[in-house]
This record gives C-alpha cells, sequence and structure tokens, in this order.
C-alpha cells in the first residue's frame, strides 16, 4: 500500500493541465490589462486631437468650433468649454475613456481633461 502511495505521489502525469488551469486567469487578466492601457492612450490621443482642432477653429473666427470639437472627438463621452479669447483660443475637453468591464469591478471610469491653447488669428474683412 505504501509504495502505490509514493508511485501515485511521484506521478507527474496532469501536471501540465494543472499549472495551465492556475495560470490561466493570470494571463486573462495580464490582456485586459493591456487592453486598457491601449483604451486609455487611444481615448488620450483622441480628446488631444479635437481640442487642438476646436481651438484651431476658435482661432479662425470659425462660430461652429464646438461642434468641430464634438465631430473630432467622435466615440467618446465629452464636456466641452473655452472658446475664441482676445489674443487666443482656448479649448478645454473633459472626456471619460471607456473601460473594460469586468464583472467584479462595476462603474469605473476614468475621467481625464485636455486642453489645447491657439492665437488668434486676424478676423476676416466682409466684403460686401
Amino acid at each position: 500500500m505504501k509504495k502505490r502511495i509514493i508511485c501515485c505521489l511521484k506521478n507527474e502525469k496532469g501536471s501540465q493541465a494543472i499549472e495551465f488551469l492556475a495560470m490561466f486567469p493570470l494571463v486573462i487578466l495580464a490582456m485586459l490589462i493591456i487592453w486598457q492601457v491601449g483604451l486609455i492612450a487611444f481615448s488620450l490621443v483622441v480628446a488631444e486631437s479635437a481640442a487642438r482642432d476646436g481651438a484651431r477653429a476658435a482661432a479662425i473666427h470659425d462660430p461652429n468650433w464646438a461642434e468641430v470639437t464634438k465631430k473630432s472627438a467622435q466615440g467618446l463621452k465629452v464636456t466641452i468649454s473655452g472658446g475664441p479669447g482676445a489674443e487666443e483660443a482656448r479649448v478645454e475637453v473633459q472626456a471619460i475613456a471607456p473601460i473594460v468591464s469586468l464583472p467584479i469591478i462595476n462603474n469605473m471610469e476614468f475621467p481625464f481633461t485636455v486642453d489645447a491653447v491657439m492665437p488668434m488669428e486676424e478676423k476676416p474683412d466682409d466684403e460686401d
């Protein structure tokens, strides 16, 4: 009987399957974390571009600069503030990055703010 127990304890059949089952959740979690970092980086780039586009539109006296900013930030939840000023146009975009949904973690948000500043262009003369 002792020999049988020792034989079973020294048997390594199935150990790879058990190691795989132990490591699989960690691999999936690592992939989700990498995906989330990519989503946040993408959101930052899109929001910065939208702020720059809006500031440029405001700097050339486009009355629809807020719409330009919203169209550039398509796919993100954004709040836009700022606009043309006397010497510079400043547009601030507050956005919320999309979050990978996990059953354990609910209602997580990653809000961030980016802004862009452009010098105001001379107002074009209206020719009638």
